[in-house]
């Protein structure tokens, strides 16, 4: 059996919520029982462990003198077996339709077939369509002498308000970090387990709130031998404060530098941002005016590294985005060069172009993926780079490329990059003393639509080639 299964609650006492304890506890001593709960509530806060131990009191054979179920009969044992015929366990979200609503009030009012009470435990209702849900209302408001439910949710706003008056509610709150570790602490006890507070309370602080995943994470490093740190992808090496430093003084080079080291220590991007973001909005909370601008790059760059192909890219982006500062790659030990701005690319003295005049932009637009192929050969992250950026212009001389990255603008415009392009655009047309003019595209609604297709594949390509493969 595993570690949450074996400590989930079974007694009113052992629920984790002090709060949902005490008036659980005081409720099911009164005379007068609800015949409808609604029990909401984050994940993993106990309200299906709640539900069963109510279903348990109500039932119990052998009740204790303060209230509890004994745990012994037979019905409590079936109800923690999960085999009480009378007891009912419905996933709404399975099972949201109206004709599974009806089915439900066509059962209910059949008697219990061994229990005192029929207990309808209904997980994640607000998942019901409207109509099931008026249907389910239907029966709250009559329902039989024998019959309780209970309603489990995440999310009580998306249920009618008249569902929800029918309903006594038990409020399940967000668990503190002490909370959680007191639970953790109890299963390492019992376990007999060596592993220190400290590494309790990190755990407590990655399950954001559930008990569940907390015991789960816990059982995690008991089963594979590692530290809580280790588990969790949470490095020493991976200081939040230091990389917030790093972003503060701007260091592009060194932010991405402890980025890579992080990464290939097997650190969590995703982990490593929840951390930061809660280092930020600690001192958000005492008064640091910036905070709140990282903590926004931090989540923006948090929700794209669900989709990304590199997961370290969202996270890369934001480190360049937030600085001004471009990365120079004649060394790894280069200084950082600050940008300034650029109005013209310099232009190299060339002899005349006898191509002047004699090709336009569709020529370029029609051999655009020859120029990429022969790009290439030469330098993949520049072939890489270009491929976020389409031809504008082209009289046969000069070729004017749309940019529409600032850090993208700037390798391009290096002695380098440019290079490479101009010989391959002249080889591609049999001309030579072409010149590269890089314009940095607006960002409007109207240009996003227009390069969505291909700019995200681009970026993730372009920057992977960047930062790992090799030095343009």
């Amino acid at each position: 059996m595993t570690l949450y299964l074996k400590y989930r609650p079974q007694k009113i006492s052992e629920l984790d919520l002090v709060s949902v304890r005490e008036m659980l506890g005081e409720m099911l001593k009164s005379d007068k029982l609800p015949h409808a709960w609604l029990f909401v509530g984050p994940r993993g806060t106990g309200k299906t462990s709640a539900a069963r131990i109510l279903a348990k009191t109500v039932n119990c054979k052998h009740k204790k003198k303060d209230g509890e179920p004994c745990n012994e009969c037979e019905t409590c044992m079936e109800i923690t077996a999960g085999a009480a015929v009378d007891v009912i366990e419905i996933d709404a979200a399975s099972n949201r339709g109206i004709d599974e609503i009806r089915e439900l009030r066509d059962r209910i009012k059949l008697t219990p077939l061994a229990a005192e009470y029929k207990v309808y435990i209904i997980d994640e209702v607000h998942m019901l369509t409207t109509e099931a849900a008026n249907a389910l209302l239907k029966t709250l408001e009559e329902p039989p002498k024998h019959a309780i439910f209970v309603l489990c949710t995440t999310d009580a706003q998306k249920l009618p308000e008249t569902v929800v008056s029918r309903c006594t509610r038990i409020q399940f709150k967000l668990p503190t970090v002490a909370e959680i570790t007191a639970k953790l602490q109890a299963v390492v006890k019992n376990e007999k387990l060596k592993m220190k507070d400290e590494e309790l309370e990190l755990i407590a602080r990655a399950s954001r709130g559930s008990f569940r995943d907390g015991i789960k994470i816990l059982e995690q490093a008991w089963l594979s031998g590692q530290s809580a740190a280790e588990v969790l992808g949470m490095l020493e090496s991976a200081d939040p404060a230091e990389f917030i430093k790093i972003l503060r003084d701007k260091d592009t080079k060194k932010a991405l530098d402890f980025v890579n080291k992080m990464v290939g220590e097997g650190v969590s991007p995703r982990n490593f941002i929840e951390r930061c973001v809660e280092e930020l909005r600690e001192e958000m909370l005492n008064g640091a005016a910036d905070a709140v601008g990282l903590i926004r790059g931090l989540e923006e760059a948090y929700e794209r590294s669900r989709t990304s192909a590199v997961p370290q890219l969202p996270l890369e982006i934001f480190v360049i985005e937030n600085s001004k500062s471009v990365i120079p790659r004649s060394g790894d030990d280069a200084p950082l060069v600050k940008s300034e701005p650029k109005l013209e690319p310099k232009i190299k003295s060339i002899k005349p172009n006898p191509g002047r005049g004699k090709y336009k932009l569709e020529d370029v637009q029609a051999k655009w993926q020859e120029i990429l192929k022969a790009v290439r050969p030469k330098n993949h992250s520049v072939e890489a780079l270009l491929r976020s950026t389409r031809p504008v212009e082209f009289d046969g001389e000069e070729l004017a490329l749309e940019v529409f990255y600032k850090f993208h603008r700037d390798k391009l415009e290096s002695e380098r990059c440019r290079q490479i392009v101009e010989e391959a655009v002249g080889e591609v047309f049999g001309t030579g003393g072409i010149r590269l003019k890089l314009n940095l595209g607006e960002k409007g609604q109207a240009k996003k639509e227009e390069i969505a297709a291909q700019v995200e594949e681009d970026i993730i390509s372009a920057a992977e080639e960047i930062f790992k493969v090799d030095a343009v």
